[in-house]
C-alpha cells in the first residue's frame, strides 16, 4: 500500500521549491511567456532546452577534464609505483 504520509514526511520543500523556480526562470528566458511562441503555457521539454543551449556544452567540456585529471591521476601513481 502507498504511504502517503511517508512520502510528505520525507518531503523536501526547499529542494522542490528550487526547481519549480529554475523551470519559471527557463520559461521566461525561453521566450514560453510569448502568446506567440509555439510552446507558450507549457512547460514541457523545458529541461531539455536547457541541457541543450546552456549545460550541454558545459558539461560536455567537464567531461574531458576529468578524462584529463584521471589520466593526470594515473600517471602520477605510476611515478610513486615505481
Amino acid at each position: 500500500m502507498f504511504d502517503t504520509q511517508k512520502v510528505l514526511n520525507s518531503w523536501d520543500f526547499q529542494s522542490e521549491n528550487q526547481k519549480v523556480q529554475f523551470l519559471d526562470h527557463c520559461y521566461e528566458c525561453y521566450g514560453r511567456s510569448d502568446p506567440s511562441h509555439p510552446m507558450h503555457g507549457l512547460y514541457t521539454g523545458l529541461w531539455q532546452e536547457f541541457c541543450i543551449r546552456e549545460a550541454g556544452e558545459i558539461v560536455r567540456n567537464q567531461y574531458f577534464d576529468l578524462l584529463k585529471a584521471i589520466e593526470e591521476f594515473e600517471k602520477q601513481n605510476e611515478k610513486v609505483s615505481n
